[in-house]
């Protein structure tokens, strides 16, 4: 069992974070306080935090995103491995 952290910037505004949120926590038991979620895995738990929203700017082109963080405590790596393969493919946006 181990504690990790993980920061990613993700291409999403807070809003279309949280309404994807239900899909890609899963089966996940979670709650929502803030910009804060917290879920259980196992004997252990999730805490994500989410950043101040921002823009990044090409030409013309606005592209949203944040910072999410990701605090696991008391869960395995295959735990953790199960739960960012889950929850990231959930927030995935099809191309091409």
């Amino acid at each position: 069992m181990t504690q990790h952290r993980v920061v990613r910037e993700m291409a999403v505004t807070h809003g279309d974070f949280f309404r994807i949120l239900p899909n890609a926590m899963g089966q996940t038991p979670y709650q929502v306080e803030g910009l804060s979620v917290t879920g259980k895995l196992g004997d252990g738990s999730v805490t994500i935090s989410i950043g101040k929203q921002h823009e990044r700017r090409i030409a013309l082109l606005a592209i949203p995103y944040c910072a999410v963080s990701f605090e696991f405590d008391n869960v395995t790596d295959e735990q953790i491995d199960e739960f960012e393969q889950h929850f990231l493919l959930r927030y995935q946006r099809g191309g091409g």
